[in-house]
């Protein structure tokens, strides 16, 4: 639902839109600030983190479950802020202060005419787990771990009717990755980054439909775990060489169908 002047907007700015709302949770987000607190499924989010930390036994007590909001695109500070971390972290090109300054003010005053368009759900269509360890940037090695869910994804899954059921799965995916991070399987496994990653995430949804389908996890019905997880299978992908290849639909698909059989 967006006019022509947004959508050209967001070519103009693409990089602030699409990363800002997830690097401010990142950098700034705490599970007991209310700028950062779950709304959409929160119950059941918080229901499914208790109980998967009970179900997997890994140290997890340190693990911070919050949301990300794209409010944070009204407001110029923050987004200041957030860029200028981005770039003390290296992971945009550096930015001088004049420049950050600059592009957060002409998105926050763009955002604040364009009415509920700050909310778009494309700006937080995400989730993910983030570890500092093993991290050589000092910004990064120093934040805690997380688990941080965009309201856009939360969004996406009532809208195509797999609300009851979709976000566990993914907070399950998610959770996985933190079991990865304690067992240390990040540190072993193939040098090349492409299947590196492979092999991450279909272990994670091998474990998600593991825990889906487990009679001390959520105890589904294998079917709907596996229309679930369907939304995982259609984001995978055949860029073989990408440092960020998930796996093809089919072996996520695989993945999955092999964790709820086991």
């Amino acid at each position: 639902d967006m006019t022509t002047e947004q959508l050209t907007f967001l070519f103009a700015h693409f990089d602030t839109l699409m990363d800002v709302p997830t690097y401010d949770a990142l950098f700034f987000g705490t599970s007991g600030d209310p700028d950062y607190a779950l709304e959409s499924h929160a119950h059941q989010l918080q229901n499914t983190f208790r109980d998967l930390r009970r179900f997997w036994d890994i140290e997890s007590a340190d693990i911070q479950l919050m949301a990300m909001h794209g409010d944070v695109l009204l407001d110029a500070d923050r987004i200041a802020a957030t860029l200028t971390a981005m770039v003390q972290a290296r992971v945009i090109a550096p930015l001088t202060p004049a420049q950050i300054r600059q592009e957060a003010e002409t998105v926050a005053a763009f955002m604040q005419t364009q009415g509920d368009f700050y909310d778009n759900p494309l700006w937080t269509l995400n989730a993910y787990a983030f570890t500092g360890e093993d991290e050589t940037n000092p910004v990064l090695a120093a934040l805690p771990d997380k688990l941080v869910f965009g309201d856009g994804i939360l969004a996406a899954y009532d809208a195509i009717g797999l609300g009851d059921v979709g976000p566990r799965v993914i907070m399950a995916h998610e959770f996985a990755h933190h079991v990865q991070f304690e067992l240390g399987v990040f540190d072993t496994g193939p040098s090349d980054p492409s299947e590196a990653t492979r092999r991450t995430e279909l272990m994670a949804d091998a474990m998600a439909s593991y825990y889906g389908v487990h009679k001390k996890g959520l105890a589904l019905n294998q079917k709907r775990v596996t229309d679930a997880l369907l939304s995982f299978y259609t984001v995978g992908d055949c860029q073989f060489a990408s440092p960020g290849h998930h796996g093809t639909p089919l072996q996520r698909e695989r993945a999955a169908a092999w964790g709820a059989e086991l």
